[in-house]
C-alpha cells in the first residue's frame, strides 16, 4: 500500500477551502437493475428485508408480492389476492412472515408465499398504505381512506383508531424507539404519534406549508426522520416533538419519497423525480448520488438489505435497484461542509457481541493553535448489527483513533488519518479531536 504524505499546512488550507464551498453535489456509486421475473409494468412501490435474507416487494399495478435474492433472483407470488388489490407496503412480522396492505384489506405472506387477506375490523373506505411492525408484537398501518391509524394483531385481529375525518390522511408509519408509533399525515401536514393504547398526538409547528409529509423512518440516533414530497426536503422530530427541516444539497423538485436507516449510520432516501438516491447523517448534511438511472425511472422503497446494500423499488421502469459500492459508506467521509463522518468504529480489543459505533466530527480551527487539524465531536450510536465487511476505524485505549480510509468531497482521493483526542482543546463539554497524521490511499 503506497502512502504519500502531506504538509499540516496543505491539509489545514484544504479544510478550510472546502469550508468555503457548497455543500450540494451529486456522487457516482455502482447500480444493478434486476427486471427478469417481474411482470410487466407491475410499478414496484414498497420493498422490506424478510427474515428469510431476501427483498420483498409489492408490485401496486402488477398485483402480486416479489421476492427477491441478494443475487438478483425474483419470483413473483399471487394466488390469494383478489384482482385490483393494488398492494403497496410491506413489511417484516415479528412472527417471521411478510405482512403488506391491500385496498380494503391487510395481508399476510409466508416466507414459501402463501397469502392471506384479513378484511374484518376495517372501517368503511377503507385503503391501507403503508405498515409497520411495533414494538408491542402487532402490525401497525395507516389507512388513508378511513383517515384512521390501525392495529392487527398476528393472529389478524384489526382495530382501527380514527383520526380528524375532516383532513387527515395518514401515509407513512414506523415503530420509535420511544415504544410509540410515528406516521406522517400529509391531509394535516403534521407529524403523528400514537401509544400502543391508540392515543394520538399530532405535531406540526417547523414544518413548511404544504410539505407533503410521505415516508418515515426510525433513524439510529433516537429520532424520527421523514421525506417531505411536496416541500422537498428532508425532516426529524425529535420524541418531543420538535422537528427540524433539512434541504441544502438537495436538487430542486426531486420529490424525495422512501427512507431507510443505512448500514453505515446515516439516513438514506430516494428522489421520485430526481432519480437519485440521498444520504443525510445525523448532523444533516446531505449528499446525493448520481445512481445513473434515465429519467422518468421513479426510484421509491427503499431498505438496507441483509447484504449490506440498498435495495430499491423503481416505480415506473418496472425494475429493483440495488445501490452497491459502499466504500465511501464503508469509509469515513469528509464532506463540503467539514463534517467528518466515521460510519464504523470499534474499540482496540473488541469483545464479542460488543456494539460497533458511528461518530461524526465537524472541522473547528482555533485561533490559539492555528497549526493545528482539530475536529469537534458532534454526535454518535450505537450500530448493533454491522454488516459491512469492511475494514473499520479503530479507537484505542489512549483515546486516539485510526481511520483506514477516508473519501474526500467531489474527489476519488482516499486517505488514512490518525486522530488523537486534546485534553487541552476540549472543554466546556466540547470533544476535540487533532489530526496527528495522514498520507493518502493508493486504489
Amino acid at each position: 500500500m503506497k502512502k504519500v504524505r502531506y504538509s499540516g499546512i496543505v491539509f489545514c488550507l484544504f479544510l478550510l477551502s472546502i469550508s468555503l464551498l457548497s455543500p450540494g453535489y451529486a456522487e457516482s456509486r455502482t447500480v444493478t437493475e434486476f427486471t427478469e421475473g417481474l411482470t410487466a409494468a407491475c410499478n414496484p412501490s414498497s420493498i422490506t428485508t424478510g427474515s428469510d435474507g431476501n427483498l420483498w416487494f409489492t408490485e401496486y399495478a402488477g398485483n402480486k408480492i416479489g421476492k427477491i435474492t441478494p443475487t438478483g433472483v425474483i419470483t413473483e407470488f399471487s394466488a390469494g389476492l383478489a384482482a385490483y388489490s393494488y398492494p403497496w407496503g410491506i413489511t417484516a412480522g415479528p412472527d417471521g412472515n411478510l405482512w403488506f396492505t391491500v385496498f380494503a384489506g391487510i395481508g399476510r405472506i409466508t416466507s414459501s408465499g402463501t397469502i392471506t387477506v384479513f378484511k374484518t375490523g376495517l372501517q368503511d373506505y377503507s385503503d391501507p398504505i403503508a405498515i409497520t411492525a411495533g414494538l408491542d408484537g402487532n402490525l401497525w398501518f395507516t389507512d388513508c381512506g378511513a383517515h384512521a391509524i390501525g392495529r392487527i394483531t398476528p393472529t389478524g385481529e384489526i382495530t382501527e383508531f380514527v383520526l380528524n375525518p375532516d383532513i387527515s390522511y395518514p401515509w407513512g408509519i414506523t415503530a420509535g424507539s420511544d415504544g410509540n408509533l410515528w406516521f406522517t399525515d400529509c391531509g394535516a401536514n403534521a407529524i403523528g404519534k400514537i401509544t400502543p393504547s391508540g392515543i394520538v398526538t399530532m405535531f406540526s409547528t417547523g414544518l413548511v406549508t404544504y410539505s407533503g409529509p410521505a415516508e418515515i423512518i426510525a433513524g439510529p440516533d433516537g429520532n424520527l426522520w421523514f421525506t417531505e414530497n411536496y416541500g422537498n426536503k428532508i425532516g426529524k422530530i425529535t420524541p418531543a416533538g420538535v422537528i427540524t427541516e433539512f434541504s441544502a444539497g438537495l436538487t430542486a423538485n426531486s420529490s424525495p419519497w422512501g427512507i431507510t436507516a443505512g448500514p453505515d449510520g446515516n439516513i438514506w432516501f430516494t428522489e421520485y423525480e430526481g432519480g437519485m438516491v440521498g444520504r443525510i447523517t445525523p448532523s444533516g448534511v446531505i449528499t446525493e448520488f448520481s445512481i445513473g438511472l434515465i429519467n422518468n425511472r421513479g426510484p421509491q422503497g427503499i431498505v438496507a438489505g441483509p447484504d449490506g446494500n440498498l435495495w430499491f423499488t423503481e416505480y415506473n421502469h418496472n425494475a429493483i435497484g440495488r445501490f452497491s459500492d459502499f466504500r465511501s459508506g464503508c469509509s469515513a467521509n469528509l464532506d463540503y461542509s467539514g463534517v467528518l463522518n466515521a460510519p464504523y468504529l470499534s474499540n482496540e480489543n473488541p469483545i464479542s457481541g460488543t456494539p460497533w459505533i458511528w461518530a461524526n466530527f465537524v472541522y473547528e480551527p482555533t485561533l490559539s493553535f492555528p497549526s493545528l487539524i482539530p475536529f469537534k465531536l458532534t454526535n454518535f450510536g450505537l450500530i448493533n448489527n454491522p454488516s459491512s465487511s469492511c475494514t473499520p476505524s479503530t479507537l484505542y485505549t489512549d483515546m486516539s483513533i485510526h481511520i483506514p480510509d477516508m473519501t474526500l468531497p467531489g474527489e476519488n482521493v482516499h486517505l488514512w488519518v490518525d486522530l488523537r483526542y486534546s485534553p487541552v482543546l476540549s472543554s466546556s463539554g466540547k470533544n476535540i479531536f487533532i489530526v496527528t497524521n495522514y498520507g493518502q490511499v493508493s486504489e
